[in-house]
């Protein structure tokens, strides 16, 4: 796929402004009626050809969505739950990918590294719909922290796992799954260790510069730059700059001026926003690429994952909490789990990893990217429109 031409970015950015003023009379999630407006569009055909790179994704349009979101994690509710956050997002990610692989391994007739290939990429999850409702009902920030954590964490640790099957597969390895996990775990601490290393050091250089514009240009020299350094070292670059983001949000109250503070957190709220407005727009027009046709032939496949997956991420939610409870004396209630596990949606990272796979050198292109595409719309649509009713069910707003 070609990357984005400037002429598609202005009329994508157009849409999103107008989805945006549309929210008044939609009371939907935005990042539900992006996706839906992108089918419609991509159904009636009324824009060109408009398709994303995984070099474009992976190095321009997430790393600005990650570094603001950990920037903005609640520093006190990331040291409370730091546990039940840690495992959901990475040991969570690797007993889903598991959970996933094995039984769609069976039921789509795939050899089973290809199936724990599939696991991986659709382990992520992705829930800034979810949050966008969170946010409006004010729903406890506690919860908030652990929902966005976990997914900003697995994010970087559900690519590298799909990285280290992936290798797997080019290399004609045999599956092995003590080599895999070695290899996951040096690249996931690796992107820690350079992200954190980063962060740490521009926080420093910063502590001195008393000028708001040179300070958010180098918090964007850094988010441009970590990953690529990162990519170069071999490990993760999502990991990365989940890190350094984590970093700065640590450090920005000590070492910036309150005017540096409000222009960074403005320039990169207004970043986020367009990069995820472009990102769900054209996950919908992904159908023009995908077809319908290939929705169809492939329907019980894609009910076979979406099934497999909801199982998955019920027991990986429900088994961490019910241990985190049992073990520590800080309880999580029961109703929280619950928006865990149906708030866990899946969006940009496994169309991202997908875009990897289209090649006429992987054999199951046609499978993975229509199952890919259905477990997706299923999440960000049918989920995203009835986890504000949850919340709702449960009193979880004030």
């Amino acid at each position: 796929m070609a990357g984005l031409p400037i002429t598609n970015i202005v009329i994508l950015l157009l849409i999103a402004c107008l989805v945006a003023l549309s929210m008044r009379w939609f009371k939907q999630p935005y990042a539900t009626l992006l996706v839906l407006t992108g089918l419609a569009v991509s159904f009636l055909k009324l824009v060109p050809n408009i398709s994303l790179s995984h070099d474009v994704a992976f190095f321009l349009l997430l790393p600005p969505i990650l570094f603001h979101g950990s920037m903005n994690l609640s520093q006190e509710n990331i040291r409370q739950d730091w546990k039940p956050i840690a495992f959901l997002a990475v040991g969570g990610i690797v007993v889903s990918a598991l959970l996933i692989g094995w039984p769609l391994s069976r039921f789509w007739h795939v050899p089973l590294i290809y199936a724990l290939l599939f696991g991986a990429l659709i382990s992520p999850t992705d829930p800034v719909s979810v949050l966008a409702i969170i946010r409006k009902l004010n729903a406890p920030s506690r919860l908030r922290t652990i929902l966005e954590a976990e997914s900003l964490f697995n994010d970087g640790t559900g690519v590298v796992l799909f990285a280290v099957f992936l290798g797997m597969i080019q290399h004609h390895e045999p599956l092995h799954l003590g080599v895999a996990l070695v290899q996951f775990l040096l690249a996931t601490a690796g992107g820690a260790a350079v992200g954190g290393f980063f962060g740490f050091a521009l926080s420093r250089l910063i502590s001195p510069i008393n000028d708001p514009f040179v300070e958010v240009t180098l918090t964007v020299v850094l988010v441009l730059g970590v990953p690529l350094i990162a990519a170069s070292l071999h490990v993760s670059g999502i990991i990365a700059i989940v890190a350094a983001g984590l970093v700065m949000g640590h450090s920005r109250l000590s070492g910036m001026s309150a005017l540096t503070r409000r222009t960074t957190e403005t320039f990169w709220e207004v970043i986020d926003f367009i990069l995820n407005s472009l990102i769900f727009l054209i996950i919908g027009l992904e159908l023009r690429f995908i077809g319908i046709h290939n929705l169809i032939t492939y329907k019980w496949s894609i009910a076979a994952g979406i099934l497999v997956v909801l199982a998955a991420r019920a027991v990986v939610v429900y088994a961490t909490m019910y241990g985190y409870n049992l073990v520590l004396k800080t309880r999580i209630p029961l109703e929280w789990s619950h928006i865990l596990y149906w708030g866990g949606l899946r969006g940009t990272i496994p169309i991202i990893l997908m875009l990897q796979l289209e090649s006429p050198q992987f054999p199951y292109t046609p499978l993975f990217l229509s199952a890919t595409f259905g477990i997706v719309l299923f999440s960000i649509i049918f989920q995203g429109m009835t986890i504000e009713g949850l919340l709702k069910k449960f009193k979880l707003y004030s």
